[in-house]
């Protein structure tokens, strides 16, 4: 056998390999039980169903002398980047929107599902409380404040009146001071003229 014949084989090998793959998911889209098991039946076999066709073809061509073409691996580098997301987000799609299961499939996300939605809401309590509490301390300390403000305004006005009295203290002190000046000038003036008419 020549190296052309091995590589002919392989080629037709990857062919028949392909095709079956490709008729084999055909099949599981068209009798699987629910949506699930076809989207997964599609996407497996389609994926490699269809890499090995147009891997296939690149050998193909690239054995007959006709060069090596880059769009087609391209194109399998796309298949095998996208068909397992698109199987993927189908199949989370329609449990989302809540396609049921086959009959004999056992929904085992459901109780996950339930734990994560308890957890979801213990956290969102959590968070509650803890705004909550965020907030009673905000407004307890701005309470502080506004009493600390409305003490040192008690503080300041009471230093005013004390000062006020000290300052007409001083000044009924001043005033009786100089009225007992007076009185002693009168008296001493008195006496002065009481001293004279003696005289």
């Amino acid at each position: 056998m020549t190296v052309n014949v091995i590589i002919e084989i392989i080629i037709s090998i990857m062919i028949i390999i392909g095709g079956l793959l490709s008729i084999l998911a055909a099949i599981g889209v068209i009798r699987l039980p629910d949506v699930y098991t076809r989207t997964h039946a599609a996407g497996i076999s389609n994926t490699f169903g269809v890499s090995l066709l147009l891997f296939a073809t690149v050998g193909y061509f690239f054995h007959s002398g006709e060069g090596f073409n880059a769009r087609v691996l391209l194109a399998v580098l796309f298949i095998f980047l996208t068909t397992p997301v698109a199987s993927h987000l189908i199949n989370r799609a329609a449990y989302d929107t809540g396609v049921p299961l086959a009959i004999r499939i056992r929904d085992q996300l459901r109780s996950v599902k339930k734990d994560d939605i308890k957890k979801k809401k213990s956290l969102i309590i959590r968070q509650e409380q803890i705004e909550k509490a965020r907030q009673e301390r905000e407004e307890l300390e701005e309470r502080m404040e506004w009493e600390r403000r409305e003490e040192k305004i008690d503080e300041r006005e009471d230093q005013e009146e004390q000062e006020r009295e000290r300052e007409e203290q001083t000044i009924e002190e001043q005033s009786d001071d100089s009225e007992h000046e007076i009185i002693e000038q009168d008296e001493s003036e008195t006496e002065s003229d009481d001293d004279k008419s003696e005289k």
